[in-house]
C-alpha cells in the first residue's frame, strides 16, 4: 500500500487524538472513582461527623446503630436497628429516644443522646429543627450522586439500567424522569402514581412514580408543591423559553445554598441529558420564580439561571456551563416542607 506524506500526517494526528482522549477519560475516571470512594451515605457521614439532625417529629435511628440505605422494592420489613444497646438523651424535651435507638425530634433546639454499645459509649449532638431536610431527602441526594460518579458520564443506551427497571420491556424513550423514580426506589422512598394522591400531610415526604415530566410537575402542583425556593432532595423541573414548553427537563437537587437576596447556588444530578448522567451547578435566581406560569394569568416565564463565577468552578466532574441559553427553572417539586 502507497501512502502519501499527507495521508501519514493525517493517521499521526488521528492517533495523537484518540490517545489524548484515552489518557484524558483515563483520568477523568480516576477522579470519578476518588470522588466515589469520598461519598459517605448520610448515616456514615453522621457517623464521622458526631453530629445528626432531624425535625420536630420525625424519626431517625441513632446514628451508631443506623441501618443502611436499602431500596423499597427489596424491604421485607420496616427498617431496624443494627445492633442493640443503652441510649439516653441529654433533654427529652428537645428528643426522646426509645430502647432500639429510635429518636423522635420533639422541639427545635440541641441535646445529646448517648449510645452505650457494650462498653463502648459514643454521643452524638442531635439538633432539631424544622429547616433539616428528612433522612428521605437526604438518602435521595447521595443515590443520585453515587449514580452520577459510578456512571463517569458515559454514553447510555436509553434503554439502559434505569429504564429497565422502570418499563421492564424494551422502550426507548426519554429518561430524565425514570432516573428521578430509579433514585427514589433506590434511596428506600417510596415512589406512587399521581392520580392515587389527594392529599399528603405536611411532614410527608413524597415522589411520584411518573415517567413523564409534566405528570411529575401535575403531582407536585395539585398538592401544592410546586414551589420557587431550592431544598435538598426536591425536583427540579426546567421549563424552555424559547418556546414557552414549561416541562422540559427533570433532575434532582443534591445541593442547595442560599446567596442571599433570593439568589441560590443550585446543584443537581441530572439523567438523560446527552444520554448520559450529569451534575451541574448554577445560580438561580428566585425573584425571578417561574413556578406560578400557567397559573397567574398573562405570566410568561422568565431567564433566571446564569453561571457561577470562574472562580468558584472548582470540581472538575460538574458542568457549569448552562444546559442552554434558552433553558430557565420552572419550579421545584417540594418531595418534603
Amino acid at each position: 500500500m502507497h501512502w502519501t506524506r499527507k495521508a501519514i500526517c493525517v493517521l499521526l494526528s488521528a492517533l495523537t487524538l484518540l490517545s489524548f482522549g484515552t489518557a484524558f477519560a483515563g483520568a477523568n475516571d480516576a477522579l470519578f472513582d476518588q470522588a466515589a470512594a469520598a461519598l459517605l451515605t448520610p448515616q456514615e457521614a453522621d457517623r464521622q461527623s458526631g453530629a445528626c439532625a432531624l425535625r420536630p417529629g420525625d424519626t431517625l435511628f441513632v446514628p451508631a446503630v443506623a441501618p443502611e440505605i436499602t431500596p423499597y422494592d427489596q424491604q421485607t420489613a420496616a427498617p431496624a436497628p443494627t445492633a442493640q444497646g443503652t441510649f439516653t438523651t441529654s433533654d427529652p424535651a428537645v428528643v426522646t429516644v426509645d430502647d432500639t435507638g429510635l429518636m423522635t425530634g420533639i422541639a427545635a433546639g440541641t441535646a445529646t443522646v448517648s449510645c452505650a454499645l457494650g462498653s463502648a459509649v459514643t454521643q452524638f449532638t442531635v439538633t432539631v429543627s424544622p429547616d433539616t431536610p428528612p433522612a428521605q431527602a437526604r438518602a435521595m441526594a447521595y443515590v443520585a450522586l453515587r449514580e452520577f460518579y459510578a456512571d463517569k458520564r458515559a454514553r447510555l443506551p436509553k434503554y439502559n439500567q434505569y429504564a429497565k427497571w422502570y418499563y421492564g420491556k424494551k422502550k426507548e424513550v426519554g429518561w430524565c424522569s425514570v432516573f428521578t423514580i430509579w433514585c427514589a426506589n433506590a434511596s428506600g422512598n417510596n415512589p406512587v402514581q399521581e392520580e392515587s394522591v389527594a392529599q399528603v400531610a405536611p411532614t410527608d415526604v413524597i415522589y411520584f412514580r411518573e415517567g413523564q415530566v409534566g405528570n411529575q410537575y401535575d403531582g407536585f402542583f395539585k398538592l401544592n408543591r410546586f414551589v420557587a425556593v431550592p431544598r435538598v432532595g426536591y425536583l427540579v423541573i426546567y421549563g424552555d423559553l424559547s418556546n414557552g414548553y414549561r416541562t422540559t427537563h427533570i433532575g434532582v437537587v443534591v445541593d442547595a445554598q442560599d446567596r442571599g437576596n433570593g439568589v441560590y447556588r443550585v446543584t443537581t444530578v441530572e439523567g438523560n441529558m446527552s444520554n448520559t448522567v450529569k451534575s451541574y451547578c448554577y445560580l438561580y435566581d428566585s425573584n425571578a420564580a417561574n413556578n406560578t406560569v400557567g397559573v397567574e394569568k398573562g405570566k410568561r416565564l422568565q431567564s433566571n439561571m446564569s453561571a457561577l463565577p470562574a472562580d468558584e468552578q472548582t470540581d472538575p466532574l460538574v458542568q457549569y456551563t448552562l444546559h442552554t441559553d434558552h433553558w430557565c427553572v420552572f419550579g421545584f417539586g417540594a418531595s418534603w416542607q
